[in-house]
């Protein structure tokens, strides 16, 4: 099971990235909200990776965070979701939106989605609404909420450097800590935590 890929970006475009990592270079299907966060082409990205294996063929699907990945498994554990609706579905909206979606049982919203018809919209909040609580406890155990683009963009960035991505997370923990601002920039949250990572 191919779980993470680090790697440098080769090509990358809305639903699907090149990634060379070990001088192979891997295509990841990928979700517009991964899209976003990407690094430009020629820069290093990690990606939490979720293998799909069918009897003609095995498709690498790729995320920004583990929470958007631990969703994307969730998904396509619901009777009709395939992975490519399921990246789809993430890509019409943000996993904030998705979650308060699910959670508030908004079915029209999640009708909006191309390709999600009502039946499919009504199966997402019935079937998903009693595991949200396990997403939201990974997020918990991390203590970074996916939420925050600041703290998501400055991991990437520690992790790029060359920091592994436990030390990263704990130093922007304590960072953030530190700070104790929700409005703190990227420069500055890096600059704490890359003054903890040089202890």
């Amino acid at each position: 099971m191919i779980n993470q890929i680090t790697g440098k970006i080769l090509h990358k475009s809305p639903t699907e990235c090149t990634i060379e990592a070990g001088g192979i270079g891997y295509q990841v299907f990928i979700p517009v909200t991964t899209f976003d966060r990407l690094p430009d082409v020629g820069e290093t990205a990690t990606m939490f990776t979720h293998l799909h294996v069918r009897e003609d063929a095995m498709q690498l699907f790729g995320f920004f965070t583990k929470q958007d990945k631990e969703l994307f498994r969730k998904l396509i554990t619901i009777s009709g979701v395939g992975p490519k609706l399921a990246q789809t579905v993430m890509s019409g909206l943000s996993y904030d939106e998705l979650i308060r979606a699910i959670r508030q049982g908004n079915v029209m919203q999640l009708n909006k989605i191309a390709g999600v018809g009502r039946k499919t919209a009504e199966r997402l909040v019935v079937e998903l609404r009693d595991k949200l609580a396990e997403i939201e406890l990974a997020e918990e155990q991390t203590g970074i909420r996916t939420s925050d683009t600041v703290q998501a963009e400055a991991l990437l960035a520690l992790t790029t450097l060359g920091y592994s991505r436990n030390a990263s997370e704990n130093a922007l923990r304590n960072a953030s800590a530190e700070l104790n601002d929700e409005n703190v920039s990227l420069e500055q949250l890096i600059k704490a935590a890359l003054r903890r990572l040089g202890k």
